[in-house]
């Protein structure tokens, strides 16, 4: 008996340093907090534009591979791409977009297909659960509090190197490459072009594809598939046009027929609609940029033309216009 009053006290301190640390002091400034400043450049545009407006939903496929800018040009109203990384919870982006829309809206979907079976612990311990942890605990609570012990029992050993790390780069003046800078005023991904993809060609040459698996694309039914059907619902009942669509991946196989008709069914079940393109968002593996749902700048540019004419049918009529 006589060790375990030691014994606690040694447990609660090892507590006490470890949320000092994750939760107050360290840090991981190039990666974990590049996903607020992307965010709030995102929303301070759609918060200066008016309505009826259109947001383009996904990771970075929405960043890399559609382009805001000529979506807006194309179709005349004000659009907001909120790609930042498939490593931010779906949740959390949508959390951010719900207040922001209007009657007469439309959001576009092209989630990347690993998204869809993403469980519920997965949404809990996303990139924006450890910044959410660091700077704005806060906002954890509406995930209740299983979502709050999970992101502040997410960090590692491994982190801490990490944290230290990158603290120290940022001192020095080191940036990412693509960095808030590299984004127009819409949110789009700016820059990727085909000299800068020349470093990046073995990556590309190699990388496996990206294709949805008919038998594992709707697993865990409870995870990032609910959250995205409570969105899609509150869409149809506040009368935003809600569209689902396919990210960009390499052309090597079709995607098959039978995930098509898997994310159609999603879609249509809560009253939204889903476009494929004519190639089904597919691509060579020389329009692609350093990963297999990045396309290059030009391809960007191409794919939203397409798109562009795709979702013209869909779009409210002008008489919501604020």
């Amino acid at each position: 008996m006589r060790y375990f009053f030691p014994l606690l006290a040694a447990c609660i301190a090892s507590l006490a340093a470890y949320f000092l640390l994750f939760g107050f002091l360290l840090s991981r400034p190039l990666v974990v907090d590049q996903i607020s400043q992307f965010m709030d450049s995102k929303l301070a545009y759609a918060d200066a534009t008016g309505h009826p407006k259109i947001f383009v939903v996904a990771g970075s496929n929405a960043r890399f591979s559609h382009s805001c800018a000529v979506l807006e040009t194309r179709l005349q109203r004000p659009c907001v791409n909120m790609g930042i990384n498939a490593d931010t919870s779906l949740d959390w982006t949508l959390d951010m977009v719900r207040p922001r829309l209007a009657p007469g809206d439309l959001v576009y979907l092209p989630l990347e297909y690993d998204i869809y079976s993403r469980s519920r612990v997965q949404l809990m311990t996303g990139m924006d659960a450890a910044y959410r942890f660091r700077h704005d605990k806060a906002s954890l609570t509406e995930r209740g509090a299983e979502g709050v012990m999970r992101a502040a029992f997410m960090f590692s050993l491994p982190t801490l190197v990490q944290s230290v790390g990158e603290m120290g780069l940022k001192a020095a003046g080191v940036r990412r490459r693509f960095n808030l800078d590299t984004l127009d005023r819409q949110g789009d991904e700016t820059g990727h072009d085909d000299n800068g993809a020349i470093p990046y060609r073995h990556v590309i040459e190699s990388a496996p594809q990206e294709l949805p698996d008919p038998v594992h694309l709707m697993a865990n039914p409870g995870g990032a598939q609910a959250v995205l059907a409570h969105f899609l619902d509150w869409c149809r009942a506040h009368q935003v046009v809600a569209v689902g669509g396919l990210p960009t991946v390499f052309d090597d196989k079709p995607v098959s027929d039978a995930a098509l008709s898997q994310l159609r069914t999603l879609y249509a079940r809560h009253g939204a609609g889903f476009i494929v393109l004519s190639n089904r968002s597919q691509y060579p593996r020389s329009a692609f940029y350093d990963t297999g749902y990045h396309l290059r700048e030009s391809f960007q540019h191409r794919h939203s033309e397409a798109l562009a004419s795709a979702l013209e049918p869909l779009l409210p009529k002008r008489h919501w216009n604020q």
